[in-house]
């Protein structure tokens, strides 16, 4: 498969759960309280400035670009999915915020170099056929002194005992849950996605450093995880999240 039929083929599993994608716990958020987790994770990793210019690399639904456009940023989201930006924008309009929904590809924003004064995203690097790719074009379109911001995790470890817990949870909720489970993508596009299980943090250390970002600092997110974990049914907390992590680096002046 080339990557423009797998890029495809990834915009429409999203899009296919659009309609309900912020309701699953850890996708939305789901609370004030977890917005302001969010909001003081930011303002410790952002450059110094009240309304910088960030670009939301697979922007989704917006959950972390809106957060950002309500902290006074001007943000512009990408995203391949079409039905997923259609619920941002409308959650957009709702709030009377002003951040940007365009289509592109992650791995490549159709930007000119240096438009940003950082680069975010939440939940992407795991599901990218090209990760080194897309670390360097997210340095390729910050200013010099700009961050480029990454949050991910691992899902899953690969382990016998995981896929038993991941089972057992996904069965479990299939019977209690009305929610359609999240999506999955087919053998081909699994097989061709080198962290389909999530990104170690090391991997992502390494991503930062073959780009030539600096200033390499990594932040555990587990306290959200905790929080989150809150509003979960008791057969959802079967599965388990091995790491959560938000991964920064510099793009040297």
């Amino acid at each position: 498969m080339d990557d423009n039929a797998m890029k495809s083929h990834i915009a429409q599993t999203w899009s296919a759960e659009a309609g309900y994608y912020d309701n699953h716990v850890s996708h939305g958020v789901q609370t004030d309280e977890e917005k302001k987790l969010w909001m003081d994770v930011f303002q410790n990793v952002l450059p110094e400035g009240d309304h910088l210019s960030i670009l939301d690399v697979g922007c989704g639904t917006g959950a972390m670009g809106l957060i950002l456009a309500e902290m006074g940023h001007s943000v512009t989201g990408i995203d391949l999915s079409e039905g997923m930006m259609e619920v941002g924008r409308k959650k957009n309009a709702d709030r009377g915020l002003s951040m940007i929904f365009l289509e592109g590809d992650a791995e490549n924003p159709p930007f000119a170099d240096g438009s940003f004064d950082a680069v975010v995203n939440r939940h992407l690097l795991w599901t990218l056929p090209h990760p080194d790719v897309a670390l360097a074009s997210w340095k390729r379109v910050v200013r010099p002194g700009g961050r480029v911001i990454v949050i991910d995790g691992v899902w899953d470890d690969g382990k016998t005992t995981t896929k038993i817990r991941r089972t057992v949870s996904q069965v479990l909720s299939n019977v209690f849950d009305p929610l359609p489970a999240p999506s999955s993508y087919d053998e081909e596009v699994s097989a061709a996605l080198p962290n389909l299980g999530g990104v170690p943090e090391d991997t992502a250390r390494r991503y930062f450093a073959d780009a030539g970002l600096t200033d390499i600092s990594l932040e555990d997110l587990m306290h959200i995880r905790e929080h989150q974990r809150r509003y979960l049914k008791w057969y959802q907390k079967i599965n388990h999240h091995w790491c959560y992590y938000l991964i920064s680096g510099t793009k040297q002046a």
